[in-house]
């Protein structure tokens, strides 16, 4: 207590409460909850795995990078090929490259742009030739991938699934030759909208004996898919459709067909002078390839393991005709519906007819017989579901087969379910001897066709049959193989191992002094539900944690529960990461936050609220500028009212009762320094003995109240 004058003046102490946010790691808490929030993945595809090329299949692929480019001509040498089957391309590094060299964080922004092969070309040539792979990137140089033929695009998010970080497929390593033959068939699929155009097959290259003039047409029905996700993500190779076109180089033994006429007694006459003439067999050939499949049933980051379901692709092989806007239309699924019969080849058989006249063998007429044989065969195949398991290290490669299903089976059912048809055309008959003897044409033709239906289907079989197996068991075969699918076979491979994390987020409640007793409610919000809170905790208290939405924002608060006033506090906020690294901060008791992206690695985040007791320290001086007083006379007080922090003051109440024999002459007057305020600016009137005014005063600030007063004249009153 200080007397100035007479009169009574207070030094004021004011504590006010205050939140300040400090944020610390749970690190325990953080290591058993970030598990929970890690996806274990793996990268699979199924499609081919070539670890070397041999010279049989160097043009084979050849063959096939033709086909499915359309108007370029490709003859890499076997040493060619095995350059590019020997290399592997980081995923990670060929993602940077395609983004010009800036590191993604969410490969779909590279995936989904659309870019041409020859691109692709270019940022796969740029990572080899970094990584000291020039050989294969030579190789990759000389392909015509950047020509008029090849000028449409590609998304690679339609060949590579990635549900995995980017940090994640730094370990994963594709391929050369399987990323190229998936980008090429992915091309197919979006460029190559209607009939293919055939290629001309070098059957002497290839070793097919036995044909000529062999033309093929492929086209991708769809694309394969490389996966890189967790369990549950499905995979797949292409689906593929092939068509062949060609002629056998031995037809079918017209003498042994005219032998089976030669002699015959039909009707009662008999035929002679047998003469049969064949065109070359035609063959038309088709191949359904239904994609290869699979999904990741399990994965052990621990042990290191991955386990997949799947299975070959559905094959359907059909020997006759289909309508190309049929068979590559992609939209159709094809069944033996759309197959009809197709002319293999057409005789032309002429006989001379006799008959016994008067007991004397007599010519009678020559009759000349066109005829059609015509084919139809189809053979279906449907592999089972099976499981791979895989262990490191990776990329590691299987093989399944479909048990009895294979191309010589598939061969053997399509001979055995052949459809041989022979029709006749019109014939020509011409009389001779002018004998005019009634002769039943219709009849006889019938006769001749049913006597030679059997020694054609006989020779057909042994002609078509090891066609068949050198077209599908070889071209067809190795062809698909190429792509990572054989009648009854497909490969399927484990290209690594990783995980995803989600982050976790935790709201904790700190106070200061840990001894205060406030308790508080905390809640985490996302997208207007509360998925995290707390109730009534004190220093500590917190919610549970939190698996968040990779990049989803999240709305952190408290509140006051029953019995708590958060006026008295002053609150700020901080998020530390698991390495104790701030995230961010910031004043207040409530503030949003972004959850981060998927990482490869867990990502534990902890927000603390702060709150801490306001604490401030008012001090009061008042004075009128002078010694003395006289008793009648006036003066004017000024109350200093200062704010000593740390912490701003609000709603402070200054209260000053004037001394005996001193009354207010006029109201008293009251402002502040910038950032404070006085709750009224003006009060009291005359006569009136005490001055009485709230604040608000920020730390540093001050309020000044002028008090004007009469002193009185009366010694009595003091």
């Amino acid at each position: 207590m200080v007397n100035v004058k007479g009169v009574k003046v207070s030094s004021l102490r004011w504590q006010a409460w205050v939140l300040i946010a400090i944020l610390a790691v749970l690190s325990c808490l953080g290591r058993a909850q970030a598990q929970s929030a890690c996806t274990a993945g793996a990268c699979v595809s199924a499609g081919p795995r070539l670890a070397s090329v041999d010279s049989t299949q160097s043009p084979v692929l050849n063959l096939l990078f033709g086909a499915l480019l359309p108007g370029t001509t490709v003859n890499l040498s076997v040493a060619d090929w095995n350059n590019l089957a020997g290399a592997r391309i980081n995923l990670n590094a060929l993602l940077t490259q395609l983004n010009g060299g800036v590191v993604v964080s969410d490969p779909s922004q590279v995936l989904n742009a659309s870019i041409t092969l020859g691109q692709l070309r270019a940022a796969m040539v740029q990572v080899l030739q970094a990584d000291g792979q020039t050989a294969a990137a030579n190789v990759l140089n000389a392909l015509p991938l950047g020509v008029a033929g090849t000028s449409g695009s590609i998304r690679l998010a339609d060949l590579l699934q990635i549900a995995l970080p980017t940090g994640s497929l730094a370990t994963v390593n594709l391929n050369v030759l399987d990323l190229l033959t998936g980008g090429v068939q992915l091309y197919n699929f979006r460029n190559v909208l209607t009939t293919p155009t055939p290629i001309t097959v070098n059957t002497a290259a290839l070793g097919l004996n036995g044909v000529a003039n062999v033309r093929l047409w492929l086209q991708v029905v769809e694309p394969p898919v490389y996966t890189c996700g967790a369990v549950g993500a499905a995979f797949h190779s292409a689906a593929i459709r092939i068509k062949l076109d060609l002629d056998l180089v031995q037809g079918l033994n017209t003498g042994t067909l005219s032998a089976a006429l030669s002699g015959l007694n039909l009707l009662g006459v008999s035929l002679s002078n047998t003469s049969i003439s064949a065109s070359v067999l035609h063959l038309q050939v088709y191949a359904d390839v239904a994609r290869a499949e699979g999904s990741i049933s399990a994965i052990n980051l621990v042990g290191n393991a991955v386990t997949l379901q799947a299975r070959p692709g559905l094959v359907n092989l059909y020997v006759g005709q289909i309508s190309d806007a049929t068979f590559f239309n992609r939209s159709t699924v094809l069944t033996s519906t759309a197959l009809s019969a197709a002319t293999l080849t057409s005789l032309s058989v002429s006989v001379r007819v006799s008959a016994n006249v008067l007991g004397i063998l007599t010519p009678i007429a020559d009759v000349t017989v066109p005829l059609t044989v015509t084919i139809r065969s189809y053979a279906t195949a449907t592999p089972g579901l099976q499981s791979a398991s895989f262990t490191g290290p990776y990329p590691q490669t299987r093989t399944l087969t479909a048990g009895t299903v294979s191309a010589a089976t598939m061969v053997s059912t399509l001979v055995n379910s052949l459809s041989i048809q022979v029709t006749s055309g019109n014939p020509t008959v011409t009389l001779l001897a002018g004998i005019a003897l009634p002769l039943p044409v219709a009849d006889l033709v019938n006769g001749i066709v049913n006597a030679l239906l059997t020694p054609i289907r006989t020779q057909v079989n042994a002609l078509v049959t090891p066609v068949l197996t050198a077209l599908l068991g070889g071209l067809v075969d190795n062809l698909l193989a190429l792509l990572g699918i054989r009648i009854g076979q497909a490969v399927f491979t484990v290209e690594g191992v990783t995980q995803a994390c989600a982050a976790t987020l935790q709201l904790v409640k700190d106070l200061q002094p840990t001894s205060d007793t406030g308790r508080f409610n905390l809640s985490i919000t996302y997208n207007g539900s509360t998925v995290g809170s707390a109730s009534n905790v004190g220093n500590n208290g917190a919610t549970a944690a939190v698996i968040t939405v990779p990049g989803g924002s999240y709305a952190l608060a408290e509140a006051a529960a029953a019995g708590t006033t958060l006026t008295r506090y002053a609150s700020s906020w901080q998020c530390l990461d698991q390495n104790n690294a701030v995230v961010s901060s910031g004043t207040g008791g409530s503030f949003t936050l972004q959850a981060p992206a998927m990482t490869a690695t867990a990502v534990t985040l902890v927000c603390r609220i702060t709150n801490r007791t306001r604490q401030a320290d008012l001090s009061i001086t008042k004075s009128d500028g002078s010694g003395s007083y006289t008793p009648g006379g006036t003066a004017t007080y000024t109350l200093l009212v200062s704010n000593g922090g740390p912490d701003a003051v609000t709603n402070a109440v200054v209260t000053d009762t004037l001394p005996n024999g001193t009354t207010l002459r006029g109201a008293w007057t009251c402002s502040a320094s910038t950032g404070s305020a006085c709750a009224v600016a003006t009060g009291g009137a005359v006569g009136d003995g005490a001055v009485n005014v709230g604040v608000n005063l920020i730390n540093g600030g001050q309020a000044t109240i002028s008090v004007p007063v009469s002193f009185s004249s009366n010694p009595g009153a003091y």
